[in-house]
């Protein structure tokens, strides 16, 4: 079983841009719902992507960049070149944007880029890398703007579209655990409990866990509580709300509940991490 990966966008965007330095660990193969562009700059590297397998680098040395469409299973090992470290880049699109850029997201796959388009994709790429360490209020105006050339390449130039597009078991199953995902995300302030999420998509308790254990290998309760705290975390950061008001915001019952969750998942006080 392919685990899935939630993918946590970067603060006030839609995006998660990852840089590699000299990593060496092999990425096992999962799936997430965000659409990936892969940007190696220097050193080796092999992708498996649904069961192909992709180089980095061309015969003649010169790096590809490799587009992962949305729920690829896919995983990636180093290919040593001397004794050159991997160097490159990750961006993630969180395909939620990408479906309100482009509503018939799911009927559409993309190609791998030739060059010219490769090389294109690559520069809108490196310029969000440069607009990340911009010390200015306004720099997410221009990662938008990057952004959004490149999905406007992605679908102009790169776009198919699915021929007799049917949702086989494998689909359905990804679809239904990210629909779930999602609801709980967007309800965690609620009462939620296995029971509701359970009747709200029509499927059994028992169901719905094996759902969770396969997929993210996590109880759905633990899940729920990891994003809680997620959101906790961020209050203490960024607010001077008391204790009370914020665990009752993030859906906790009472301080005590929240304070015991806080110390399972940070093994701290949430008094002791605003502090610190």
């Amino acid at each position: 079983m392919y685990k899935y990966e939630k993918i946590e966008d970067d603060k006030n965007l839609p995006i998660k841009l990852i840089r590699f330095f000299g990593d060496t660990n092999p990425v096992g193969k999962h799936w997430h719902n965000s659409i990936e562009i892969v940007v190696p700059i220097k050193g080796g590297g092999i992708a498996w992507v649904d069961g192909d397998k992709q180089e980095l680098y061309d015969s003649s040395g010169h790096e590809k960049i490799l587009l992962i469409n949305s729920r690829s299973i896919h995983g990636f090992e180093n290919k040593p070149t001397g004794n050159i470290p991997y160097v490159g880049l990750a961006l993630q699109i969180n395909y939620v944007f990408l479906k309100s850029v482009c509503p018939q997201i799911d009927t559409l796959y993309f190609d791998q880029p030739d060059d010219i388009i490769s090389d294109k994709i690559k520069t809108e790429v490196y310029n969000i890398n440069d607009y990340y360490d911009y010390d200015s209020e306004y720099k997410n105006i221009m990662i938008y703007g990057s952004l959004y050339h490149i999905i406007f390449i992605m679908l102009d130039k790169l776009s198919k579209k699915r021929t007799n597009y049917v949702l086989n078991k494998s689909e359905k199953n990804k679809t239904r655990i990210t629909e779930i995902i999602n609801y709980i995300d967007s309800n965690y302030q609620e009462d939620l409990s296995i029971d509701c999420i359970a009747r709200k998509f029509d499927i059994s308790q028992g169901h719905l866990s094996k759902i969770f254990r396969d997929n993210l290998d996590i109880s759905v309760k633990k899940y729920i509580t990891n994003v809680r705290i997620a959101h906790v975390k961020d209050d203490l950061l960024n607010t001077d709300l008391p204790l009370i008001d914020i665990a009752i915001g993030n859906g906790f019952p009472n301080l005590k509940s929240m304070n015991k969750c806080f110390m399972e998942n940070t093994g701290e006080k949430p008094s002791g991490f605003r502090k610190k």
